[in-house]
């Protein structure tokens, strides 16, 4: 059992370094490593007889202390050295006096290079059919302590002088340029320029067999992307051009130029996170960085291109400037999670990514932050194991986002830009606060940007907006919207921006619980035009909805526009105002959609409504049959194959189209597939990478046990990551639980699946409903493995929350109430237990409740 956490000491507090002179040696043969640190720094606070620093897993094998005061500088004797592990900290004794100043403290250690993917770790790798590793590491969000001793928190900014010593003929990167290299015996030691002053988070190194391709940018910045031996060269070119366009497009936003001389991208093997912005020395996993010609789908494309955009963009809103505190983590993730967006769109504008915005990151945002308990974007962080945690990626990331959109909407680009360029101007090189930041945009806007966005960030959830219009007379009304009636708090209310479309008399925001007006037409209005707003709308007259329902219809309303309206009526359903039968009528005028991203919403919603399946298994075929007539019209329009001059939407609307046509077992796409899978198996590229993974779940669903051995092996087999990603996706669709058992026992072996995909086999199998049952008792049966692999990562806190949104019923609410509860007294998964109760539970009231309107629905047909 993990040991539940104390309260968070900041060391910063007590000592305040200035520069880290830090020297390592790594032994790969052996996976361990030495070092030496030295930290200069300055004592501050109340006298006392020791000096502490944070380290995890070191041994501390010798200390010294040297005091610079009126008198000069001496040494101070050491009398012991204390390893404090409950708190992660080494505590350095002497037997005088230590007053504030100015130290030098000088450390030697050693460790083990372990395979968690936190602090120095081993990523494993086939070379010509060998086995080879790279050594990475992955500091954020406070691991660097598992690599040297330091003070590891990111007010603590200091300078990084580096020196890796490592065996000769391998590649070795750092944040910096490397200053010089030299060989001695059969050793190789490379010294880095000094890095700028910054958090010990981000400091990073790569050693081991790599290539790489480079460019440069306008301003002469070296850009280069890196990956293992085993990958090939040509697969670097598509992220080598989105990472040099992105550092011009946002030197050129935020009027501030790039701050380094160059900026690395290594694909790495084994990695947790998507990404991870060392500044200098941006890491990734190889499926979000490499893109294979001719084998990787557009929307693969477009994932690289965003993540890319995301960490570039990190290079200022995080590295540059940075958080206080982990409480202002979304001063680094909110921004990059929306200016990601703005680059991207600027560098490809035909792939509409901010129709995918909405569609991704709004209807995430929008769905979990309609749960109780769900934190607020800004959220205290009162126990070192709660960091980890803050890390949601639909609050943090994408509610974030959306909130510094709304943000960017309401006072304008162009004041939105100056006020970031006067913030990285005014704090470079320096922590800050959201005060901060707010402080720059209200003197670019003229605006109080604190009293408007505080609420937003600092409370969950968020309103309906109630429109109320009858002739020239308009009431607008906001409630707090949850998924549980009983939740709703009646004083919560937020400063909501109408962005309204239809008359002038409205006004600009709404700051009370309501307001009146008086139109100067009796032309229906629209509130909350192309989403700008975190909220959803609620109009309350059927002639009005009718109208808005018209203008679907005849195509007058944006994508955007016919994609919340859909959204807004499956949430209300969810909760209460309307039922979820309402939803599913109004898919009627949505005959002829074409938009990719209106389909998301719409494939989102045939989702939700297989829910309803286990509560009435009679239900199924109905839903398939309703599916079939759904997509008919642009099967047709699409048909298989891709066609010369198409759009990056169509593409990938063929993928969500034949999908659902796979799913409701649609008699012609069936047959297609299963000839396009014979017809891969003698020529790859015969089949478009967008709907490979849906042509390899076909014969895999019937049962095909020939199939499903010519996969398992294409996937042990192949170095390409996006392929082992549609074949896992392929495989988990099986009906078999003797299938589902064989690929369930593989997620241990890492040599088969690496680490950080073993949780997509889980949760696919999870979300199968033939094979629930058996991947649930395999995670409860080899919980005590999970644990030990994934407590020290940050996507150990995601378990609990893919378990609960596989619990449609009374039964499986009961199964997760018994594993999980008893987990309460581990921190890191308190608040997604929590949250995953009171998701079942809501979940379970609204399938009961709309049962029967749902029955009825699918009846009429």
């Amino acid at each position: 059992m993990i040991k539940t956490a104390t309260s968070v000491t900041r060391l910063y507090q007590s000592f305040q370094p200035a520069a880290y002179n830090l020297a390592i040696t790594l032994d790969r043969k052996n996976m361990l490593f030495t070092g030496t640190v030295t930290v200069t720094g300055r004592k501050v606070g109340r006298p006392s007889k020791r000096l502490t620093l944070h380290q995890k897993f070191l041994t501390i094998t010798s200390a010294s202390i040297i005091v610079k005061d009126k008198k000069g500088s001496r040494e101070v004797p050491v009398e012991r050295i204390n390893h404090h592990r409950g708190f992660d900290e080494v505590r350095i004794h002497s037997d005088q006096m230590l007053y504030p100043g100015e130290y030098t403290i000088t450390l030697e250690y050693k460790g083990a290079i372990t395979p968690g993917m936190t602090g120095i770790y081993p990523c494993f790798f086939k070379n010509d059919g060998q086995d080879d590793a790279l050594i990475a590491t992955q500091f954020e969000s406070h691991h660097a302590r598992e690599a040297f001793p330091c003070v590891d928190e990111p007010e603590a900014k200091a300078t990084f002088d580096l020196t890796l010593t490592t065996e000769k003929d391998i590649e070795v990167l750092g944040n910096t340029p490397v200053k010089s290299q030299e060989s001695r015996g059969d050793e190789m030691i490379t010294v880095f320029e000094t890095t700028p002053r910054m958090s010990t988070y981000l400091l990073a190194f790569v050693a081991g067999n790599m290539h790489r391709k480079t460019t440069k940018t306008n301003r002469g910045t070296d850009v280069s992307i890196w990956a293992t031996v085993a990958q090939p060269a040509d697969s670097l070119d598509f992220a080598l051009d989105a990472a040099k366009r992105s550092i011009e497009f946002f030197e050129g936003y935020f009027d501030v130029p790039y701050p380094l001389a160059k900026a690395d991208h290594v694909a790495l093997p084994d990695f947790s996170s998507g990404a991870m912005e060392n500044w200098g020395l941006i890491t990734y996993r190889e499926r979000v960085l490499l893109a294979y010609p001719g084998e990787t789908s557009q929307s693969t494309r477009e994932q690289i291109a965003t993540v890319v955009a995301h960490e570039t963009s990190h290079q200022w809103f995080g590295n540059l400037v940075t958080m206080k505190w982990w409480d202002d983590l979304w001063l680094n993730e909110s921004f990059a999670n929306m200016m990601e967006y703005q680059a991207v769109d600027a560098m490809y504008p035909d792939w509409n990514v901010w129709d995918t915005f909405v569609a991704a990151e709004g209807l995430s945002a929008l769905r979990r932050d309609a749960t109780p308990g769900v934190q607020a974007v800004k959220t205290p962080v009162n126990h070192p194991e709660e960091i980890s945690t803050l890390f949601d990626p639909s609050i943090v990331y994408a509610k974030g986002g959306r909130l510094l959109y709304m943000l960017k909407n309401y006072i304008g680009e162009e004041a939105f830009r100056k006020g970031l360029s006067d913030y990285f101007s005014a704090h470079a090189y320096k922590n800050t606060e959201g005060s901060d930041l707010w402080k720059s945009l209200s003197v670019a806007s003229g605006k109080d940007v604190a009293a408007f966005m505080n609420p937003w960030l600092e409370r969950s959830g968020f309103p309906v907006i109630s429109v109320k219009q009858e002739g020239t007379s308009l009431e607008v009304t906001q409630r707090h919207f949850s998924d549980n009636p009983e939740a709703i708090d009646p004083d919560r209310f937020w400063p909501t921006p109408l962005f309204a479309e239809g008359d002038v008399s409205i006004p600009e925001r709404l700051d009370d619980r309501t307001m009146s007006c008086q139109l100067s037409s009796e032309d229906y209005i629209r509130v909350n035009t192309e989403a700008r707003g975190h909220y959803i709308v609620n109009y309350t007259e059927p002639a009005h909805r009718d109208a808005l329902v018209v203008r679907v219809a005849d195509g007058t309303f944006s994508s955007v526009e016919r994609l919340m309206l859909l959204n807004d009526a499956s949430m209300l359903g969810r909760a209460g105002y309307q039922s979820y039968a309402d939803a599913l009528q109004l898919l009627k005028a949505y005959g002829n959609e074409s938009s990719d991203p209106v389909w998301d919403i719409i494939s989102l919603i045939v989702g939700e409504t297989r829910r309803f399946v286990d509560h009435d298994e009679d239900l199924e075929e109905r839903i398939k049959s309703f599916i079939r007539n759904l997509i008919i019209k642009q099967y047709e329009r699409l048909g298989w194959d891709e066609k010369d001059g198409e759009s990056a939407a169509d593409q990938k609307l063929r993928a969500t189209i034949i999908g659902l046509g796979s799913y409701a077992e649609d008699p012609a796409i069936t047959e297609r597939a299963l000839r396009a899978f014979e017809e891969y198996k003698q020529n790859s590229s015969s089949v478009s990478s967008e709907i490979r993974a849906i042509v390899f779940g076909v014969p895999v669903k019937q049962g095909d046990k020939a199939a499903f051995d010519y996969l398992l092996k294409l996937h042990d087999e192949t170095n390409n990551s996006d392929l082992k990603a549609d074949v896992s996706a392929a495989l988990t669709v099986t009906r078999s639980q003797e299938a589902a058992s064989q690929l369930l026992e593989r997620i241990k072996d890492a040599a088969i699946v690496k680490p950080q995909d073993a949780d997509r086999w889980l949760v696919y199998l999870m979300r199968n409903r033939y094979t629930r049952e058996t991947a649930w008792n395999w995670m409860v049966s080899e919980w005590s493995w999970i644990e030990k692999t994934y407590s020290n990562d940050k996507s150990y806190d995601y378990m609990p929350r893919y378990a609960a949104s596989v619990c449609n019923t009374r039964g499986w609410a009961e199964k997760y109430r018994t594993f999980f509860e008893p987990k309460q007294d581990q921190i890191v998964l308190k608040r997604n237990i929590l949250i995953g109760l009171e998701e079942i539970e809501n979940r379970i009231k609204w399938l009961e409740r709309d049962l029967p309107a749902v029955r009825d629905y699918f009846g009429a047909l």
